[in-house]
């Protein structure tokens, strides 16, 4: 009988608390997000019952392009990654124009830099889509759907839509095919004044909010929803699949490496500076090895090496 392996004060996780955590996700969380993605059918049924809500109409995907990671033109810039791209058809027809962009947002550190940040996906995707001498009406358009645990705009509302306009004349219009929609999950409906920027009609209101509350906290409405109820099929089957338990484990540790590694080097630093501090100070060297053996835990080998690096420096400068 195979043992699990032991959790050593947070640094490892075993396959009973993976699969807990796995089960209290919902579908704003990325991994599981991704994970309803590895199936390009299931992908398809989520993908298309969100923008179904978003738009209130059904959409015949073509395409659809889950963790595409798209490679910057110069790698002096850091590339992006596609949540979710797609394209679709009509009645079998040539796709549209359009690329879809859906992402989850669960992480409120990003927030400042959301508008900056789909600026540079929409671009990065143009610099792909659009062939060296095409015409530039050959560029497809662009709509991003950012679904959010948190307020981006902190105004309390649910629906923020972005479009580029003429702000010196309003009423002409100005079309560069983007557009940037953000649903705020928590927030308040703000699409049932008739008088209002956005006004959806009841039930298309009630079907887009019922959909972002499903999302959000895994809560269905109490009348039956079909859009929802095959949603949530495909979450339970992907949370149970064994290959979901072990990509979230694999991701654990290696989070957990990359936090250790950078207090490692945060320490390393630390050390280092403090080296240099004590010889500004004239204090001994003997005193500076014994506490960065006991601050530090470091042996000799490593304090030799400090040391090294602080005397080369004097020999350059």
């Amino acid at each position: 009988m195979s043992k699990e392996k032991p959790n050593n004060k947070g640094t490892h996780i075993t396959t009973a608390q993976a699969k807990k955590k796995i089960s209290e996700m919902n579908l704003i969380n990325g991994f599981l997000f991704d994970s309803t993605m590895e199936n390009t059918d299931d992908g398809k049924i989520i993908i298309g019952n969100i923008l179904k809500a978003v738009f209130f109409r059904k959409f015949n995907i073509e395409i659809l392009e889950s963790q595409k990671a798209l490679q910057a033109i110069d790698t002096n810039y850091h590339g992006i990654r596609f949540d979710v791209k797609l394209t679709e058809s009509i009645d079998g027809n040539c796709p549209l124009a359009t690329v879809y962009d859906t992402e989850m947002e669960d992480r409120p550190a990003d927030k400042e830099y959301l508008p900056q940040r789909l600026r540079y996906y929409s671009a990065l995707n143009d610099s792909k889509a659009l062939e060296s001498g095409a015409e530039y009406d050959k560029l497809p358009d662009f709509v991003s759907i950012v679904i959010l645990s948190y307020d981006p705009f902190d105004a309390g509302d649910m629906y923020y839509e972005a479009r580029s306009i003429l702000i010196t004349h309003p009423d002409i219009s100005y079309k560069n095919g983007i557009r940037n929609i953000f649903l705020y999950c928590n927030g308040m409906p703000n699409f049932n004044d008739p008088n209002g920027k956005i006004y959806l009609p009841p039930e298309h209101s009630k079907m887009l909010t019922e959909m972002l509350k499903y999302i959000v906290s895994g809560e269905k409405p109490d009348d039956i929803n079909s859009s929802i109820e095959e949603m949530d099929k495909i979450v339970t089957k992907v949370k149970s699949r064994k290959e979901v338990t072990i990509e979230y484990m694999r991701q654990w540790e290696r989070e957990i490496s990359i936090k250790r590694e950078v207090a490692n080097d945060t320490h390393r630093q630390d050390a280092i500076d403090d080296i240099r501090f004590d010889r500004e100070n004239g204090i001994s060297e003997e005193m500076t090895r014994k506490r960065l053996k006991k601050n530090y835990k470091y042996d000799d080998n490593i304090i030799n090496e400090l040391f090294d690096m602080i005397n080369n420096e004097i020999t350059v400068s």
